[in-house]
């Protein structure tokens, strides 16, 4: 998100965020549709032909963000039979759906197949067994890849969700089970191909090649083994975001050329020219979105001062550092008011009765003065949907749009008695 100083104020585009503070109150989530296009044209434009494009609702389920990008993404990663509605409502086609989860119930598998949802990654033999009962009970097959939990760990992945014991996926060792279970139930399966999440938020794109590459060689051994002729091969995604360093980023043109170099390869390798997925949500829509709050006092505790916002981890955990932060650090923050002021060493801490609510722990920031607006950077992604939005019954934050430099409501405050 490009902000810029003006006559002493923070700009988003022609707007001043105080002005739009005062206009719709506070705290509010801000999600910028200019900066989320640029997001998705920048991974199109670099991987070109080589990959489909599939937007991870999990990070942010809003149906206007969903709505709005329709035409640039090429699906959309689920992980409920809630996403899949909100899907299906934002009017994307059962087909362009992937459907991923190690807790799928009965219900959300009989409502996949119902809808004839795209292709179902299955994370168990539970999973499997499940799907031939309903396939038969409705007369139709299910559509299925089966989600790999690889042997291969790659340390860099901050969150590991493979290359361990873990609730996803099959394990590498039990696939051949797995594909012969498959092969001798045809009857309620089309077996399209392979899913590989092996981890998230990884800022090394070497590790980021090895991951996905290694899921490409895990294709073409299972054609080698099994005949198995992926027409799908999901390489998930991963890719990370820096919260608290502007100038770090993950680099695509490093990414890139060996991810064509090695589709090229199994291309030539196994004579086939599967679908090869990439599934990003961080990456695309974290930095397009902001949460902004109010200094609404201020204390000094011995020696410490802290300032108390009118928002907090009931509306952002993950900045609090309550989200799988091993090690808590400070998201990027701005004082959107007084931009230029000098700045000092200070606590910023939410309105609710617990600890945890530190949303900045001696950071430095422009000095705040009470009423000022205070801006939490790249908070587009696991915000809003993320957080404790009940706990101690505040408010739920507001969530406007701006596109075209127009905003809109995307999502209605709510009091606690609205969820009686």
């Amino acid at each position: 998100m490009q902000l810029r100083e003006h006559n002493g104020k923070m700009y988003i585009g022609d707007l001043c965020f105080e002005n739009i503070a005062d206009e719709y109150g506070t705290p509010f989530y801000l999600y910028d549709l200019n900066t989320l296009k640029r997001n998705i044209y920048r991974v199109k434009k670099a991987f070109g032909d080589s990959i489909e494009l599939f937007y991870a609702v999990k990070a942010n389920s809003n149906l206007e963000i969903l709505k709005a990008i329709r035409n640039d993404v090429d699906g959309l990663d689920i992980s409920s039979a809630g996403e899949m509605e909100q899907s299906l409502l934002a009017g994307y086609q059962a087909a362009q759906l992937s459907f991923a989860g190690p807790g799928k119930t009965r219900f959300e598998l009989e409502e996949a197949i119902k809808h004839n949802i795209g292709i179902i990654s299955v994370e168990s033999f539970r999973e499997l067994r499940e799907l031939i009962d309903i396939a038969k009970a409705q007369r139709r097959k299910a559509n299925i890849a089966l989600r790999i939990n690889p042997r291969l760990l790659i340390k860099e992945f901050p969150i590991k969700m493979g290359g361990r014991p873990t609730q996803f996926g099959i394990d590498e060792e039990d696939i051949d089970k797995a594909v012969e279970y498959v092969e001798q139930n045809q009857g309620a399966f089309n077996l399209l191909g392979i899913h590989v999440y092996a981890g998230t938020q990884c800022m090394n794109e070497q590790a980021l090649v090895l991951n996905l590459t290694n899921t490409l060689h895990l294709a073409a051994n299972l054609q080698k083994t099994h005949g198995l002729q992926s027409k799908w091969i999901n390489l998930g995604g991963g890719f990370g975001v820096s919260y608290y360093d502007e100038n770090k980023e993950v680099d695509l043109d490093l990414i890139a050329p060996s991810l064509k170099k090695a589709v090229h390869g199994y291309q030539t390798l196994t004579r086939r020219q599967p679908r090869i997925i990439l599934e990003l949500g961080r990456y695309l829509i974290a930095e397009a979105g902001i949460y902004v709050t109010r200094v609404i006092s201020q204390k000094v505790s011995r020696g410490e001062g802290f300032f108390l916002l009118d928002g907090g981890m009931n509306h952002h955990l993950a900045a609090s550092g309550n989200l799988g932060s091993g090690l808590r650090r400070n998201y990027l923050i701005k004082n959107l008011s007084q931009p230029s002021a000098k700045k000092q060493i200070c606590s910023l801490v939410g309105p609710l009765c617990t600890p945890l609510d530190l949303m900045a722990k001696s950071v430095s920031i422009q000095s705040p003065k009470i009423g000022d607006i205070i801006g939490i950077m790249n908070s587009g992604s696991y915000g809003f949907t993320a957080s404790p939005l009940l706990f101690l019954g505040h408010d739920t934050p507001l969530e406007l749009f701006l596109s075209k430099n127009q905003i809109s409501i995307i999502r209605r405050r709510k009091v606690i008695r609205d969820f009686n």
